[in-house]
């Protein structure tokens, strides 16, 4: 068994740690609270290394489009796909004006972008994407993103990060 002499302190809720005794108990061994952290900390460790690739999915106001795809490219984003979406969230569709008549819309239009980025470069996306879309209204739009076990070029057949 290996030794451990490095002592950190890790603060944290009540919520946290009723989801690693929780974990803990579905452990055969039954480890120490220490130990189950210690294990998880490596899974999470050893699944980033696995899944080094995410996608992030942006919906965003139509106007701002432009603004993202040029952040985008500045950061070294190689690859984005686009489309025209409608949907509605907490602002459930919007008034609009047309030849003087008033209407009511359910579904706002907004632009849906799909980036696969490596780990490394997903941190700065989401913050670029959330600093160039915002305006600090509703209706700004939001981010998913989701890890990527494979990416392959078609053309080449490459895999993983060398495919994005």
């Amino acid at each position: 068994m290996e030794k451990f002499d490095q002592r950190i302190q890790l603060v944290a809720s009540s919520e946290f740690s009723k989801v690693v005794d929780q974990w803990r108990r579905t452990q055969s061994d039954l480890p120490s609270k220490s130990e189950a952290i210690r294990r998880l900390v490596q899974l999470g460790l050893a699944y980033e290394e696995d899944n080094p690739m995410r996608l992030v999915t942006a919906i965003i106001r139509p106007h701002k489009y432009e603004d993202v795809r040029d952040a985008l490219l500045e950061l070294g984003v190689e690859g984005v796909t686009i489309t025209q979406v409608k949907g509605f969230g907490r602002q459930r569709g919007q008034t609009e004006v047309y030849r003087g008549a008033e209407y009511q819309t359910h579904e706002v239009p907004k632009i849906r972008l799909d980036i696969a980025v490596s780990g490394t470069l997903v941190e700065h996306v989401v913050e670029m994407i959330q600093k160039t879309a915002g305006t600090g209204k509703i209706g700004d739009g939001k981010l998913f993103i989701q890890p990527i076990t494979d990416a392959i070029r078609i053309r080449t057949g490459e895999h993983g990060e060398q495919a994005l």
